[in-house]
Formats: structure tokens, sequence, C-alpha cells
């Protein structure tokens, strides 16, 4: 599926889950379990990618204080990132978008509370 295509699956399923959002008289709870790590990056980024990621990271800091080059990405590693950052963008996008909804019906919410009451001439 290309990255267009993925995001546009992902911002309708979005808005068109807003109206089940809405009756939800607690966002902050939603914002909570959405933003958790674990549904952010679970089943994205394995134990094996993250020895991949410090590997490499100690091999470019042996270089630095030998003042060598980094060595460069191995390609399996270069592969992990480009998969795991396509999933990562679009979780990414999906909780931005909770977010801001949440954010937005916050701070209507609290307009309406300081708005003064209209006055029925």
């Amino acid at each position: 599926m290309s990255l267009k295509r993925g995001i546009l699956l992902m911002v309708l399923g979005v808005a068109l889950s807003m109206p089940t959002f809405a009756a939800d008289r607690d966002p902050p709870v939603r914002m909570e379990t959405l933003l958790d790590p674990q549904v952010l990056f679970g089943g994205v980024i394995t134990e094996q990618d993250v020895s991949l990621v410090f590997a490499q990271l100690r091999a470019a800091m042996l270089a630095a204080a030998e003042g060598r080059e980094p060595p460069p990405l191995p390609e399996a590693l270069s592969r992990r990132l480009e998969s795991a950052g396509t999933e990562l963008r679009l979780r990414g996008i999906i909780a931005g978008l909770a977010l801001s909804h949440a954010v937005e019906r916050a701070v209507r919410e609290a307009v309406r509370e300081l708005s003064p009451p209209r006055s029925r001439d």
C-alpha cells in the first residue's frame, strides 16, 4: 500500500470515528490510551531492531573516539528503519489528529464557559 493511500485511509478512519469520540465525556482517558507507547510502537519495533540500532550507535561512537568516519548503516538496519518509519509516521498522524480534536473540544468548551450569557431581547 502506498504511503499516500495509507494516510488517506487513516485520516478517513479517524474522521469517521470522531462521532464516537464526541460521545465520550472524558476525552483525556482516550488520549492516554492513544498515546500509550504500547499503542504507538507495539508491533512495529522489535528487540532485534533495538539491537541493530545500538550496535550501530556503539560502532559510530568507537569510530568517533578514534577520529574515523562512522560506519555506514547496515542494509538490514536501513530496511527496518524505512519500514518502521512508514508505519510510525501513520500512527503519528493518527495520534496527532486525535490530539488536535481533543484540544479543539477543550478550547471550544472553555470559550463557551468564558463567553457572557446572551441576552434574549
